[in-house]
């Protein structure tokens, strides 16, 4: 009996396996599949794997990784995958949160709100994936529509919002205002209205890779909202296929892409002036204008590019030149910038992305050397900088 207990994790994993695999070849929809381990049950589809792990997509979009090893049984439930109807997801948010909230759904999103607020902040996240999806098509991309429906928690105050950032293991600080968890697929903020009646006492960003963005001397609304646009820009481009939510994504692309979209005028402008300076994100173009002339070490774009570093021990600089070199490559060269993203996107999750490996993808899309290609970004950059002292 000893021995088929030690064999019989082994025959599953073979099992799991073999079937993963197969379902990975054929052409048909994944099948309902269910992996118990000793402490939960997974069911829904995988979406890759290889000889240690799966990641397991369940019929809300949540992931999860399990290890092979760890399975206990495994079985097909039904024979293709199909997504839990609206009016389950939307009892499951009410079984979660409770009847101090509403559950109401958008074309693309469904929002748990206090009561009498979530169709006003399903306004603005559908405004905000318009304009996205408007944006990358007047560039040449379609981005693909998500295959769920996206979820957005707003809680009524701070104290509520931190209670749940334990439970999906963030840090909380009085700096985090909101995140994207792409993992359980949602955004979670808390209140505007709560606030305005908050002082802000820590005025710096948090180092957490999908989380907010600080006060910087905003009033405590103004950047909740800039936070909620923030957070919902990588909410929709980890749904829309820019970025992969298992596996790498260069941390200067991610957020790169959401502080891009953090400008008013980007937004509400997608395509009608050919002068960049309307598009601008006028902090962040600011903060790296400093930041350049006085703490930048020269030809680093390479080093930003291979590693994340920056964002680690000097976080708004990091986030600023994400900005910077975004804006720069999207107003330059936007159809590489788009083929770029595609191809990042498509990498296989499960493998390490290595520091060449980055550097490689960015050169071969951009067709440059980086260095030219410094020269001529901090150049655009400084072109700005004298447009908008001149227009000022």
């Amino acid at each position: 009996m000893l021995t088929c207990l030690r064999l019989m994790p082994l025959s599953l994993l073979g099992a799991s396996l073999f079937w993963l695999s197969t379902e990975t070849a054929c052409a048909k929809p994944p099948s309902l599949i269910q992996m118990k381990t000793e402490e939960t049950v997974f069911v829904g589809k995988s979406i890759a794997h290889n000889a240690d792990v799966s990641w397991m997509m369940d019929q809300s979009g949540m992931l999860s990784e399990v290890a092979l090893k760890k399975v206990t049984s495994f079985r097909r439930v039904a024979s293709e995958f199909q997504k839990l109807p609206l009016n389950k997801i939307k009892q499951q948010l009410q079984n979660e949160f409770g009847p101090l909230y509403e559950i109401i759904s958008t074309r693309h999103y469904v929002i748990c709100a206090p009561r009498g607020k979530a169709k006003a902040y399903g306004g603005v996240f559908e405004d905000l994936y318009e304009s996205f999806s408007h944006y990358f098509a007047l560039r040449g991309y379609q981005v693909k529509a998500p295959e769920f429906l996206m979820v957005a928690v707003i809680f009524p105050d701070q104290s509520q919002f931190f209670d749940y950032c334990k439970k999906d293991g963030v840090r909380a600080g009085q700096g985090l205002l909101g995140y994207y968890h792409p993992h359980t697929n949602r955004t979670a903020l808390f209140d505007l209205a709560a606030a305005t009646a908050q002082e802000d006492s820590d005025h710096n960003e948090t180092g957490l890779i999908y989380s907010r963005i600080s006060a910087d001397g905003k009033d405590m609304a103004e950047a909740l909202r800039d936070t909620m646009i923030h957070e919902a820009t990588h909410q929709v481009a980890f749904n829309t296929g820019l970025h992969t939510r298992i596996g790498e994504n260069p941390r200067w692309v991610v957020e790169g892409l959401a502080t891009t979209f953090e400008s008013d005028e980007l937004r509400s402008h997608t395509g009608g002036s050919t002068n960049s300076l309307s598009r601008i994100n006028r902090n962040r173009l600011i903060w790296f204008v400093n930041y350049s002339r006085t703490r930048r070490e020269k030809a680093s774009l390479r080093n930003f590019i291979r590693s994340d570093a920056l964002f680690r021990s000097s976080t708004l600089d990091a986030y600023a030149e994400a900005w910077a070199l975004t804006f720069f490559l999207v107003e330059t060269q936007p159809a590489r910038y788009s083929r770029y993203l595609k191809s990042i996107s498509e990498r296989d999750p499960l493998q390490e992305y290595s520091a060449d490996a980055r550097e490689d993808d960015f050169k071969k899309a951009f067709k440059t050397n980086i260095r030219t290609l410094e020269v001529d970004y901090l150049k655009f950059v400084d072109q700005l900088t004298a447009e908008l002292v001149q227009q000022n």
